[in-house]
């Protein structure tokens, strides 16, 4: 810290770094390099093909490890993170998915027995962001970083686990 002894921040951009938080090892720190270090990497990518490169790949964040209940796997970005920790989280709890199913708003669903379920007003969505995560079973990808924090911390209290401690996302 050079020279600095502490930095006053609203509650409300407290919130929004603690929405970038990958795991609960990351100071406050290294989620803002972080997200400032992907904005500017945002700004400097014409703006044609930063579209295009959100639309055909995940959100590739680079190397990333996840660590559920002291086994670790290496996944490529956080959408793949996402998809691996709900797998295995459903092997422990075999309702997983019928639980999270009403999980969402009235708009859409975080899980659902068909691609169209998923987005009840956008079913146009479903060709684009609905993966299937196991048979008949269909999960929202097009969602940010803090949406994906959010519905992994409550699938992991359906499962019995506690996100952040049995279940990690870690970066690099």
């Amino acid at each position: 810290m050079s020279g600095l002894q502490g930095i006053s921040i609203s509650l409300a951009t407290y919130k929004a770094i603690e929405a970038q938080r990958i795991s609960f090892n990351e100071t406050h720190d290294v989620i803002i390099r972080r997200a400032l270090a992907e904005r500017t990497s945002r700004r400097r990518m014409p703006h044609e093909r930063r579209e295009s490169k959100v639309a055909c790949i995940g959100r590739k964040r680079g190397n990333m490890t996840v660590q559920i209940a002291g086994q670790s796997r290496a996944v490529l970005n956080l959408k793949d993170a996402y998809l691996v920790i709900l797998s295995a989280l459903v092997r422990h709890k075999a309702s997983l998915f019928q639980l999270l199913s009403v999980e969402g708003t009235l708009q859409r669903r975080w899980i659902a027995a068909s691609p169209h379920a998923l987005y009840i007003t956008s079913p146009h969505l479903a060709d684009d962001f609905a993966h299937e995560i196991a048979p008949n079973w269909f999960v929202d990808t097009n969602v940010s970083r803090g949406q994906i924090i959010s519905r992994l911390t409550t699938a992991c209290t359906l499962a019995g686990y506690k996100y952040g401690r049995d279940v990690m996302i870690t970066e690099g």
